[in-house]
């Protein structure tokens, strides 16, 4: 009755929810959801990681260009 509720580790705990796409990944991911891209075209998308869709209707960039 006095344990501690610690959720194991294991697999999906080491998974870090993305800030921007949402998405779940793991260590092999990390530069796709971490590291911003220079594009400097946009000003909405400029410094956000590759995971980041830009909805903004006269984005020209192409990594983060919405495809919705």
């Amino acid at each position: 009755m006095n344990q501690p509720t610690i959720p194991p580790r294991g697999v999906e705990s080491a998974r870090l929810p993305c800030l921007y796409c949402g998405e779940r990944y793991g260590p092999d991911d990390v530069a796709r959801h971490t590291e911003p891209v220079r594009c400097e075209r946009c000003i909405t998308c400029a410094g956000k990681p590759a995971c980041y869709d830009c909805r903004l209707m006269y984005c020209v960039c192409e990594v983060h260009r919405y495809r919705g």
